[in-house]
């Protein structure tokens, strides 16, 4: 019984190392949980610091986002707005271009019109018609025209002038700047005259028409020749109507020997219809004279013509007539006294 306080003293003294041994493992364990807990914390703060950085990339991203959305919002609305403006400008440009194209057409119609009253009257052309004449057809400015009508009023250019005017005379007198436009002045001027010939008619009704000899007239003009011709078909022309149309002539190949019109002058019967327009002139007033006088310069004299003459002579005629009545009765009455 004595050895058990011995023997609990010796127990005693052997359980303080054991529990000193194991508090240390636990508390190495403990550290080590402790450490491997800190790490995964450590991980997660990264974790979180990158989440927290990837968020807040991803907002900048959503807001520029947005903002590019807006901008092409507002640009959007901005090209429907021009897209309706545009609409409205094409509809506008499409009635005005309409209007335009009009006014042009109508415009044009109202040139031409005046244009061919203005060719018609050729022969009664004053200085500013002249000069509208050369302006038109050489497509100039006003003011060009304007030069052309002082020159028309200085060197008292008329109707009778410019018919016997040729291409030289234009260039001469009006001073183009190319030989050509005063071809072009000259050929125009030309045409006008054979295109209106000048035509009297008498206005008196009733008037009978004289006959004109059919050899006088150009088959081809239906005119009185200025200048016939007689070509290698045996049919007598005038020389500026063949010069101009016998390519209409059939089979005109027929008409050219070595590729050029052949033509011989008939003086006769040029002569003949002289004298036959000299018996015309005599019968008719002075204003006819000088109506068959341009037509002749021409080479276009109308058969209408010969209505007036006839009129003419037909008048002179009843005056004669009178006259001579008068005269007897003015006889008798002397003798009577």
């Amino acid at each position: 019984m004595r050895d058990i306080p011995s023997i609990i003293k010796t127990l005693l003294s052997y359980q303080s190392p054991i529990n000193t041994k194991i508090n240390t493992t636990k508390i190495y364990e403990k550290y080590l949980e402790k450490i491997k807990l800190k790490n995964q914390a450590d991980e997660a703060i990264l974790k979180y610091t990158e989440c927290i950085e990837q968020y807040n990339s991803l907002c900048l991203i959503e807001r520029d986002i947005l903002t590019e959305k807006q901008q092409k919002e507002q640009k959007m609305m901005a090209i429907n707005q021009i897209h309706v403006f545009d609409n409205k400008v094409l509809k506008n440009y499409n009635e005005f271009n309409d209007k335009l194209q009009k006014l042009i057409e109508e415009n044009q119609n109202w040139i031409e019109k005046e244009w061919i009253a203005l060719e018609k009257k050729w022969k009664k052309w004053n200085s500013e018609e002249i000069a509208i004449f050369i302006g038109h057809t050489l497509e100039c400015k006003k003011s060009k025209v304007n030069q052309f009508h002082d020159i028309v009023k200085k060197k008292k250019i008329d109707e009778i002038a410019l018919l016997k005017m040729s291409k030289n005379d234009w260039m001469d007198v009006f001073d183009f700047d190319t030989f050509s436009q005063a071809c072009l002045i000259y050929d125009s001027f030309i045409q006008i005259c054979n295109k209106y010939p000048i035509d009297v008619i008498a206005s008196e009704e009733g008037v009978p028409q004289r006959d004109i000899p059919k050899e006088y007239l150009c088959p081809l003009s239906n005119s009185i020749m200025n200048d016939p011709v007689i070509a290698l078909n045996g049919i007598t022309y005038d020389r500026s109507a063949i010069m101009n149309q016998y390519r209409n002539i059939p089979n005109c190949s027929s008409l050219m020997i070595d590729g050029n019109l052949k033509l011989y002058p008939d003086y006769s019967l040029r002569a003949d219809i002289q004298n036959f327009l000299k018996k015309i002139i005599k019968q008719a007033k002075p204003a006819f004279c000088l109506d068959i006088l341009f037509s002749f310069l021409l080479g276009h004299i109308s058969p209408s013509i010969m209505k007036t003459s006839q009129y003419y002579k037909k008048n002179s005629n009843k005056k004669l007539n009178q006259s001579s009545q008068k005269g007897e009765t003015k006889k008798k009455k002397n003798e009577f006294f």
